[in-house]
C-alpha cells in the first residue's frame, strides 16, 4: 500500500506567518493554483481513495484533487492540524511577547507542551495515528491512498513511521501543495519522499502552521 499525504495549498495565514491551527481560513489565489498542479501530477497514480481534514483549507485542496481524479474526499477530522487555542491568528512575534512564561515552557518541551487551550504535539500523533491505523485496515495491500493534511499533523505522522522523537519535529520542513509518500511492507510503514514539491517549481514560500 502507497499512501501519499498531501499538505494543503497555501492560504493567506501561510504569507502572513499566524497560526492557524483549526481556523477555517481558505486557499489563497497561489494555494488554488498549488492545488491544480498537485491535482494534475497525482492523475496518474490511479489512487482508490482519497481523504482530507475536514478543516477548510484542506477540504478545498481535497475537492480540487477530488474533481481531477474522479474521487470523492472522505471526511477525516483526525487529520486536523495541532489545536493551538490561543495562539489562534498570532505570529511568532506575537506570541513570545504575549506569552512569554509559557513560550520558555514550550521551548524546554515542544512536543508535550500544550498549547493555551489547545492540543500537544504528543496529542497530534496520537489522533492521526488512529487513522494510519485505519487506513491500514480499510484498504488492501496494492493500492494508493492520498490524505489532504496540514504540516504539523503529517509532521507528527513522520516521527511516528521513521522513530524519530516528537521533540524533533521542527526540523522537517513541508511545502505547501508537496506530497510526503509512505509505503507499508512487512515491517510496516516506511518513508519514501519527503516534501517532494517538483510540480510547484516556483509556486512555494515559507509559511506557518
Amino acid at each position: 500500500m502507497h499512501l501519499i499525504l498531501v499538505r494543503h495549498g497555501e492560504t493567506p495565514w501561510n504569507v502572513t506567518l499566524q497560526y492557524q491551527g483549526q481556523a477555517n481560513i481558505p486557499l489563497n489565489e497561489r494555494g488554488i493554483a498549488q492545488a491544480r498542479h498537485a491535482a494534475d501530477r497525482l492523475r496518474s497514480r490511479q489512487a482508490s481513495a482519497l481523504y482530507a481534514s475536514d478543516l477548510a483549507r484542506a477540504r478545498q485542496t481535497a475537492e480540487i484533487i477530488g474533481e481531477a481524479l474522479h474521487l470523492t474526499p472522505h471526511s477525516a477530522s483526525e487529520l486536523r492540524e495541532i489545536d493551538v487555542g490561543q495562539w489562534e491568528g498570532l505570529t511568532p512575534e506575537e506570541l513570545y511577547r504575549r506569552f512569554p512564561d509559557h513560550m520558555a515552557e514550550y521551548e524546554r518541551d515542544p512536543a508535550r507542551t500544550v498549547r493555551l487551550g489547545g492540543e500537544s504535539y504528543a496529542q497530534l500523533q496520537a489522533r492521526a495515528l488512529i487513522w494510519l491505523q485505519r487506513i491500514q485496515e480499510t484498504h488492501k495491500p496494492g493500492e494508493t491512498i492520498i490524505g489532504v493534511s496540514h504540516g504539523g499533523t503529517i509532521r507528527a505522522l513522520l516521527c511516528h513511521v521513521i522513530g524519530l522523537d516528537l521533540i524533533n519535529f521542527g526540523r522537517m520542513w513541508l511545502d505547501n501543495g508537496s506530497f510526503t509518500e509512505l509505503q507499508l511492507g512487512r515491517s510496516g510503514w516506511r518513508l519514501l519522499r519527503l516534501n517532494d514539491a517538483a510540480h510547484l517549481e516556483g509556486m512555494v514560500a515559507e509559511g506557518g502552521e
